[in-house]
């Protein structure tokens, strides 16, 4: 049976039980980024704990940034763009990401070695860019002409779109080097479901006892971290293992109830974000560590 475990107890209204022998110890820090940032926002983090995210500067500015120890790569768009974020990166410390351009249309990307290059899925309205695997697969999220939004996969050579099946919307998330994705739909009742696809099939993953569950990082064993809503839709993090079949749930001391989970790599190295509970910053970027 998988067993939904409480790291953090302030807030126990998931409907599970906690098996106290088999709970990890989950630690957690804010990612430090440029000096006199207003904001932070960490999404995704690799086998060398380089960190993808934003941050929104002391003049209000977003920017891109590649964040390892105390070194902060930061990046923007072309001129005009606004609000541009990293929400993938691969072992080659590519990201991959979005940003609105003058028009306020998402346009994905790519980012590696001080270059931008632009991921747009073919005749699409708009494309966001989400995650990259070490082979340089991304898979994303794009809006065709009639609003709709679609998931989809580019495997070097070609676009694949990526729906679930009654789905209102669907958005690909991240994709290990087995091409293994991880997909959040939006059902029929308006709330959103977790999946993992291989291309073929599709797999619902909920988190028991979630309201909500919103499937984010996916690492090379099969480890997954998702962001959840309780029934007071309070937001959590929770990490999935696969050899054990065990989710354990964690709030980021800071964030009880805002913490929102997005990237995991090999070694169940999570990031994400949180918001202060004085509401200022809006947003503050977490390591975790899980033993």
């Amino acid at each position: 049976m998988k067993k939904l475990l409480y790291v953090v107890l302030a807030c126990t209204l998931l409907a599970t039980t906690a098996f106290a022998a088999d709970q990890l110890t989950i630690k957690c820090s804010d990612v430090k980024s440029v000096k006199g940032a207003l904001e932070t926002d960490s999404y995704a983090v690799n086998n060398s704990t380089v960190i993808a995210g934003d941050y929104v500067d002391s003049a209000g500015i977003q920017h891109g940034m590649l964040v390892k120890g105390k070194v902060v790569t930061s990046f923007d768009g072309p001129g005009g763009s606004t609000s541009i974020a990293a929400y993938g990166v691969n072992s080659a410390s590519t990201a991959v990401g979005w940003y609105l351009n003058s028009a306020g249309v998402a346009n994905g990307f790519s980012f590696s070695k001080g270059t931008l290059t632009s991921v747009a899925y073919p005749k699409a309205a708009s494309t966001e860019a989400n995650g990259i695997n070490d082979k340089g697969w991304i898979v994303g999220s794009f809006v065709d002409t009639a609003g709709v939004t679609h998931g989809f996969y580019w495997d070097t050579k070609k676009y694949h779109q990526v729906d679930v099946t009654g789905a209102l919307s669907t958005a690909v998330w991240a994709i290990n080097n087995a091409g293994l994705m991880t997909i959040e739909a939006l059902n029929s009742s308006s709330l959103y479901d977790s999946y993992t696809y291989d291309g073929t099939k599709f797999t619902l993953i909920d988190v028991p006892g979630a309201a909500q569950s919103v499937v984010h990082g996916i690492n090379n064993k099969g480890d997954l971290n998702y962001t959840i809503f309780d029934s007071s839709n309070n937001r959590h993090g929770v990490l999935f293992q696969a050899k054990t079949g065990i989710f354990t749930q964690f709030d980021d001391p800071k964030g009880v109830n805002t913490t929102r989970a997005d990237g995991i790599n090999d070694k169940d190295v999570m990031d994400g974000r949180y918001t202060n509970t004085s509401g200022n910053p809006p947003s503050t970027g977490f390591k975790c560590t899980a033993k």
